[in-house]
């Protein structure tokens, strides 16, 4: 990031400057746009080919993870007593993971949902899941997570991939550029003296040493 940075600081450097009478107005547009490439390639994609069916098993989820919850608390009051016992305690491990863990973030609704299976499938647990009818809920809910993160962790790695790969080209092209913009005031120092540049040279030269120290 420290390139950015410099890159950043020299385009204020130019700006602070009369590129018309130093003969960089050219140069500066090309900066300009490379250097917008650049930092716009720092950001993250923020759609892929997998947004929308993320979109869809993330909803998917929530209905079946709120759907379970509900199924809980509506056997509390149930004329059987065993089964209403049973409610009961499913609805305290429930209660374990806030009142709204739908509204969590993508990774932390997916550890929330595999702990919560993780505490359904133990055999005491599981047999009162089963007596007030809620397997298929748990049964849906963890193979519709488990796709979720599988599809979320193909869109993170796709990401990276991508980011990487396009930054390298920007980064390339800011660096082709930049390298030009210094030969080109050198041969117009050069060429119509220092004065007019010195405070510019001064000052980019002053960025190079702080990241080559």
């Amino acid at each position: 990031m420290e390139f950015a940075q410099v890159m950043a600081n020299v385009k204020n450097f130019l700006e602070k400057e009369d590129l018309v009478n130093l003969e960089l107005t050219a140069i500066k547009t090309d900066f300009d746009r490379d250097f917008n490439a650049f930092e716009a390639s720092l950001k993250p994609v923020r759609k892929s080919e997998y947004t929308q069916r993320i979109t869809e098993l993330d909803n998917q989820r929530d209905i079946l993870l709120m759907g379970y919850i509900g199924h809980c608390k509506l056997f509390v009051n149930f004329p059987v007593k065993e089964k209403a016992e049973a409610a009961k305690k499913l609805v305290l491990i429930n209660e374990k993971y806030g009142k709204s863990p739908q509204k969590q973030s993508f990774r932390e609704e997916t550890a929330i949902i595999r702990n919560l299976l993780d505490d359904l499938a133990t055999t005491q647990v599981k047999a009162m899941v089963t007596l007030i009818g809620a397997e298929q809920w748990i049964e849906q809910l963890a193979q519709v997570n488990e796709a979720f993160a599988s599809l979320h962790t193909d869109r993170t790695q796709e990401q990276g991939a991508v980011e990487v790969g396009k930054t390298q080209t920007t980064r390339a092209q800011m660096q082709t550029t930049f390298t030009k913009l210094i030969t080109l005031i050198n041969g117009l120092t050069i060429v119509k003296g220092i004065q007019a540049y010195q405070n510019l040279v001064n000052s980019i030269n002053e960025e190079i040493k702080k990241v080559t120290q």
